[in-house]
């Protein structure tokens, strides 16, 4: 051991520059990770956006009445504002999504909503089943399909 003030106390240049390699690995990584979560925790949001659009559409749709033909148009006119049946939401497709009365919903025009009606059976009983799907135009990871079942109107 020195006795030297100088000699003995501190780190050595090869030491530091250890430490500077190490902690640079470690940073890197850290910041990997930490810019695919930032990269991806916008998909959560636009997936609980892509549910509530689902979600509402088909409480619309099964508000309707039912004929038992559920494919058929009712003729009840060229806005969702004056359709009164199931049918008439048979082959939907809306992008971008818009209200009931036709006014495009803010925030959601990357989306597309799609929305079938066949008549299908349930339990034994003929129904309407409803297949509401929306899909995001900009990130193919976002899809939500929600199917809901009409009894015809008796």
């Amino acid at each position: 051991m020195s006795t030297d003030p100088l000699h003995g106390r501190g780190f050595t240049l090869i030491e530091l520059i250890v430490a500077i390699v190490v902690l640079a690995a470690g940073l890197a990584g850290i910041m990997l990770v930490f810019t695919q979560t930032v990269a991806r925790s916008a998909d959560p949001m636009l997936q609980q956006q892509a549910v509530a659009l689902a979600e509402g559409y088909l409480d619309e749709i099964l508000s309707k009445n039912n004929a038992p033909n559920c494919t058929a148009n009712s003729g009840s006119g060229p806005t969702r504002a004056t359709w009164i049946a199931v049918g008439d939401y048979n082959g939907l497709d809306e992008s971008p999504p818009t209200d009931i009365l036709g006014t495009t919903l803010a925030g959601l025009e990357n989306y597309r909503v799609q929305a079938r009606a066949e008549t299908d059976t349930l339990a034994g009983v003929t129904g309407c089943k409803i297949t509401v799907t929306v899909t995001h135009q900009t990130d193919a990871g976002v899809r939500s399909v929600l199917v809901g079942w009409r009894m015809p109107d008796e």
